[in-house]
């Protein structure tokens, strides 16, 4: 009687949130590869002709890229590379967090590729309509806008949980069946298409479980705020989060010291991956560069905070320096994506969100299956 309840509150959840399991697993598949993809797509802006020149101070390039979004537009961020053939990516970025819809949302997005050689643009892109941003938007909001769209995609997450949970009941075979057991575990690829689906559905199901988990779990974090707080609680003992950026300083802002500042970071890391500066509005408040050390990975980075006016560096910490929970919310990123393994991870993670697609596919089919019989009992009857 239990585990016929539980049958029957699977069937239904699954029905729920199908449609949007399966956009989500899908978009993941893309955005797995995005940096892979991107390469390929788009060699036109991400690269350049490679050169032994010194690049552009970072405030000359900043300006050329206000000059080409116009004045009314603001930098909020800007994605260096030390390697000698990539462009420089310069960000602009206005959100509404309240607005419904990915378009309402972003009131503008922009991106403008940079030659930091030449000190030339070689591209301004609108995000907002950009491919790869849509599929972002879509497997984190549905297009719908943060208020409504990541509430609702952390709950059919949440939900989806419950699923693989509760299909790992269903499947469990019966005690001291070994035969049961060894065909819960195989696909009948020889047998009719009914059985085959019903095999995709479970035995699919159960050996993507533990890393569907990981992929799930790990996502929720960036729906729920309650999520993310929680992580660190259990992992801190309840702690409270570390402070580490240095506190604004009253007085003013120079491109000399960004210029300064940049110019030691790439000394320190000539062989990082990317760096990245954000822009902050508040007055005083530090320079900050986040180097990311590995193509991919979130985990394994420092980060530094120069003095505004001079371009001093005030403080630096770095992945070793992080206490447990910190660490286990810095690896959040590469475990959801499967960069954490590199290549062979993000492989092993587009093959679980694959198969993830396809189970709410397979499990409508099963769930098709009662109802034709139900609809032919009458004939039968009749006859």
């Amino acid at each position: 009687m239990i585990k016929k309840g539980i049958r029957w509150v699977h069937r239904w959840l699954g029905i729920i949130t199908g449609l949007v399991v399966i956009i989500i697993s899908l978009t993941g598949c893309i955005y797995v590869f995005v940096d892979e993809l991107k390469a390929v797509f788009y060699r036109d802006r991400l690269f350049v002709q490679a050169t032994h020149q010194t690049s552009q101070p970072l405030s000359v390039l900043m300006a050329n890229a206000r000059k080409a979004l116009g004045k009314e537009i603001d930098i909020s961020r800007c994605d260096i590379y030390p390697s000698t053939n990539r462009s420089w990516i310069f960000r602009a970025i206005k959100t509404n967090p309240q607005a419904i819809g990915h378009w309402n949302y972003y009131e503008y997005y922009y991106r403008v590729y940079m030659n930091p050689y030449t000190g030339s643009v070689i591209q301004v892109e609108d995000t907002r309509n950009e491919f790869f941003q849509l599929v972002l938007s879509l497997h984190t909001d549905l297009l719908l806008g943060h208020r409504i769209g990541q509430p609702l995609v952390g709950t059919c997450v949440l939900i989806f949980v419950v699923l693989l949970l509760s299909g790992l009941v269903l499947w469990w075979p019966k005690k001291g069946k070994k035969k049961a057991l060894k065909q819960a575990l195989t696909i009948k690829w020889k047998a009719k298409f009914k059985r085959i689906n019903y095999d995709l559905h479970n035995t699919l199901g159960f050996y993507v479980l533990v890393p569907a988990l990981v992929i799930a779990l790990t996502g929720t974090v960036y729906s729920f705020e309650w999520m993310d707080a929680s992580i660190y609680a259990i992992f801190s003992g309840g702690k409270q989060k570390t402070v580490r950026r240095p506190s604004p300083i009253q007085a003013s802002k120079t491109t000399i010291a960004l210029d300064r500042a940049l110019s030691d970071v790439l000394n320190k890391y000539p062989k990082a991956d990317m760096i990245s500066t954000r822009f902050s509005r508040q007055p005083g408040a530090p320079y900050d560069f986040q180097v990311r050390l590995q193509p991919g990975r979130t985990y394994h980075f420092n980060w530094l905070f120069y003095n505004a006016t001079t371009g001093h560096l005030l403080s630096s910490y770095g992945t070793a320096d992080l206490q447990l929970a910190e660490k286990v919310r810095a690896l959040n990123f590469d475990l959801h994506v499967g960069s954490f393994a590199g290549l062979p991870g993000k492989i092993l993670g587009f093959c679980i969100c694959l198969i993830c697609a396809s189970l709410p596919i397979t499990g409508f089919i099963i769930w098709l299956g009662p109802k034709k019989k139900k609809n032919k009992l009458p004939k039968l009857l009749s006859s």
